[in-house]
């Protein structure tokens, strides 16, 4: 596997990502990054600009700023990479992916898709998560169809897994809440064989994980996204405190309390579920989180490289 890496988009040392049979392939400044990827199989594309957040769009997709994400795209879009990694700006990687690498047929719009941890465990995956605001009746549909698509890949084929099943999200149960849009969205999905529709899916109830795939459009959803991972970091940061004492209670618990704690800990970790892929686009891009640490950027490289393991794009393709 050869993968592009964006690597002047606030993401940590090309090192960081780990060890593993990829070779990346890093677009950044070569003063700054080839010194970290010294007795590496790694190679450096010189490429100092990064995508600011105040760059007109227009001037990406022309090429009149040509930054290292640009540059890491067109290296997808000409075969030069297997896979794209960038924890740049989501709107810029979107539009460029889909001007410069383009869509697989049919699909009209791509969509952030994320594995997502359900309170017991359970995983559950989610979309759209920014790449769309606005988003019609017909497109959940389609995001629906991709998101149903992107899970059957993900599962092993010897488990006899049904067909996932997919909720709206929206905010009430009932049929008659929510926008014309969500309504007539669940008309959709509810008449269509391939899906097994399971209704809306309310926002306080999503980490229940009891859909295998929730859609939404990408304003919602992104919402839906940074709220849960905000109140999250509260989560980690309430425990800390609350654990952080001297006195021989507290420290007994502590210790008696270690292998639990952990796992609260790493449950209420971004970092563990970092990466989101871009589904509808025809080649492999993985959205990191701009402050993805070295575990969050390893796993993002993961996720890429599984997608590749897996097919993911051509099985998307003859799925949808």
């Amino acid at each position: 596997m050869r993968g592009a890496l964006d690597a002047t988009a606030r993401g940590p040392r090309a090192q960081e990502t780990g060890s593993g049979p990829a070779k990346l392939i890093v677009f950044g400044p070569r003063g700054e990054v080839a010194p970290l990827l010294a007795g590496t199989p790694h190679e450096v594309v010189h490429a100092p600009r990064r995508v600011e957040v105040d760059d007109p769009l227009r001037g990406s997709l022309r090429g009149d700023i040509d930054s290292s994400m640009r540059s890491a795209v067109k290296a997808l879009a000409a075969g030069d990479a297997d896979a794209l990694v960038s924890a740049g700006s989501t709107g810029a990687l979107v539009a460029l992916s889909r001007h410069l690498v383009g869509m697989l047929p049919d699909i009209r719009r791509p969509a952030i898709m994320k594995s997502l941890g359900g309170a017991d465990g359970r995983r559950f995956r989610m979309l759209d998560l920014g790449a769309n605001v606005g988003s019609g009746p017909e497109q959940l549909h389609q995001f629906a169809l991709l998101g149903t698509a992107a899970t059957i890949v993900s599962l092993d084929p010897g488990d006899g897994y049904p067909i996932p099943t997919v909720g709206l999200l929206n905010i009430g149960s009932e049929v008659r809440k929510g926008p014309a849009t969500v309504r007539e969205a669940a008309r959709l999905l509810d008449s269509d064989s391939r899906l097994r529709y399971a209704g809306f899916v309310e926002p306080h109830r999503l980490f229940d994980a009891a859909t295998d795939v929730v859609v939404a459009d990408g304003f919602p959803g992104n919402i839906a996204l940074k709220a849960a991972e905000g109140a999250a970091q509260m989560a980690r940061y309430v425990l800390g405190r609350e654990l952080s004492g001297r006195s021989p209670g507290v420290t007994l618990g502590r210790v008696m309390l270690r292998g639990r704690l952990r796992r609260v800990r790493d449950a209420y970790n971004p970092q563990s579920y970092n990466g989101a892929s871009l589904l509808g686009i025809a080649g492999v891009v993985v959205k990191s989180h701009g402050g993805a640490d070295r575990q969050g950027f390893r796993n993002a490289v993961g996720q890429a490289m599984d997608a590749l393991a897996t097919g993911l794009v051509a099985r998307l393709a003859a799925g949808v």
